[in-house]
């Protein structure tokens, strides 16, 4: 499976493959050694990131405090803006903005523009000079405006994809297990659903306002089915899994089996209507495993993977990451990268504090408990996808996408002429 994968993947997604598939499996932890800078000038680094509401117990807060403690004369000052805030700061370029910050907190997709409009520093001369770091795998690779394979960030934390089930619903329509495949889904969808009380099969989160949404409800499900989107970085969406991926989500519509609402549901809505027994299923990401312990307790939800049409296959899970890259503005570069190595070197306390499957490189079962202990057994026996990396005009593609889909559901367009629109509209839009 991961080698069909690779080979219909770019050369940059082949990059981030042999860091996710090798690394993580492998049990290979990052560890690099970081120079303590004692006697360097005062200095004060901004380092702007959107993690801090989603770790717990000021994690990021002490970690600055310990290598402040090690680092005299080192200074870190955490700038916290939302995902989308930073989003917006970082692609409107201005040059005015992005200086303030020296450290940044970085989305894989993101990459494309942020190498193109020259905010990112390379990392590969302190790579070279790091003889601890030797053996690693760069953190982020990606062709560079002139054309040379450059590093542009380490990796911290990931995140996997799965699906999640709630026990009482399922239970109540008569399931003792969670569904296998999308014959069985569609079964228990049509069983759950009651339009009258308010129930139904599942939900699906297409808010423009959630970054995430295209990413966990839509393409989850096309990585499931053996799909990729884009192939030697090429518009790839008239294909076989997509097809019937598309056909499958419009079946779900047609007979009512999704909630309402879906083009302007948020993440929280989702969560909070599986949480209230509205809908039976969805697709989450592992972080949200916690929120829903806290309000349906350990036994109340279980997670799976996501079905595809054969059993016999390996389940392909999306994953997203945190990584961290240094400003190009930073006046303050070498010591950047003393912290973005400090803090890579405690990865695995930014994993347990965010709730994170696999969490960090070493692939440790750092998260206690029934269901995190479910998770660690489907990823290592899984494979694991992320495309887009190094692609330019993301957001715009996910706009195509998000239109053609409302086209198809709302209008009754066909989904195998939806996919071929999408493919048009996107070779269009990718040089």
């Amino acid at each position: 499976m991961i080698k069909k994968m690779l080979k219909n993947l770019s050369v940059v997604d082949r990059i981030l493959f042999g860091l996710v598939l090798i690394m993580l499996p492998l049990g290979f932890f990052i560890k690099i050694g970081v120079r303590t800078i004692r006697e360097a000038q005062a200095s004060t680094l901004v380092f702007t990131q959107w993690w801090q509401d989603e770790l717990k117990d000021d994690t990021l807060k002490r970690i600055v405090s310990e290598f402040e403690a090690s680092n005299p004369g080192i200074t870190i000052k955490l700038e916290h803006l939302s995902y989308q805030e930073m989003e917006d700061r970082l692609f409107e370029g201005i040059p005015g903005e992005i200086s303030r910050s020296d450290i940044l907190a970085l989305d894989l997709q993101w990459l494309y523009e942020l190498t193109q409009q020259g905010m990112l520093k390379p990392l590969d001369p302190y790579i070279e000079k790091t003889k601890t770091m030797e053996n690693i795998i760069p953190g982020l690779s990606s062709d560079s405006p002139q054309g040379s394979e450059t590093v542009w960030a380490l990796p911290m934390v990931s995140f996997m994809v799965p699906l999640f089930y709630n026990v009482e619903v399922l239970q109540s329509a008569g399931f003792d297990r969670p569904p296998k495949n999308r014959v069985d889904f569609l079964h228990y969808a049509r069983t759950i659903t009651n339009s009258n009380t308010g129930r139904f099969g599942m939900a699906l989160a297409l808010s423009p306002g959630y970054p995430a949404s295209l990413y966990v409800d839509v393409y989850s499900w096309i990585w499931a089915a053996g799909g990729v989107m884009l192939q030697d970085g090429k518009p790839n969406f008239i294909s076989p899994p997509i097809f019937e991926t598309l056909g499958f989500l419009d079946t779900l519509y047609r007979e009512g089996l999704l909630s309402p609402d879906l083009f302007f549901k948020t993440r929280e809505q989702k969560l909070e209507e599986f949480a209230q027994g509205k809908i039976g299923m969805m697709v989450a990401s592992v972080q949200d495993i916690h929120t829903l312990q806290q309000q349906m307790g350990d036994t109340g939800f279980g997670i799976t993977t996501i079905p595809s049409l054969d059993m016999g296959k390996k389940p392909v899970f999306g994953l997203t990451s945190w990584y961290t890259g240094i400003s190009q503005y930073s006046t303050h570069q070498d010591q950047a990268w003393a912290f973005i190595t400090f803090l890579a070197e405690r990865s695995s306390r930014l994993a347990i504090a965010s709730h994170a499957v696999p969490g960090n490189w070493s692939g440790t079962r750092n998260l206690k408990g029934d269901v995190y202990a479910k998770a660690y057994d489907m990823y290592e026996g899984g494979d694991v996808m992320q495309e887009f990396i190094g692609i330019p005009q993301i957001h715009f593609l996910e706009t195509i996408v998000r239109e053609e889909l409302y086209t198809m559901f709302t209008q009754g367009r066909d989904p195998a002429a939806t996919a071929v629109s999408i493919q048009k509209r996107w070779e269009e839009t990718l040089p």
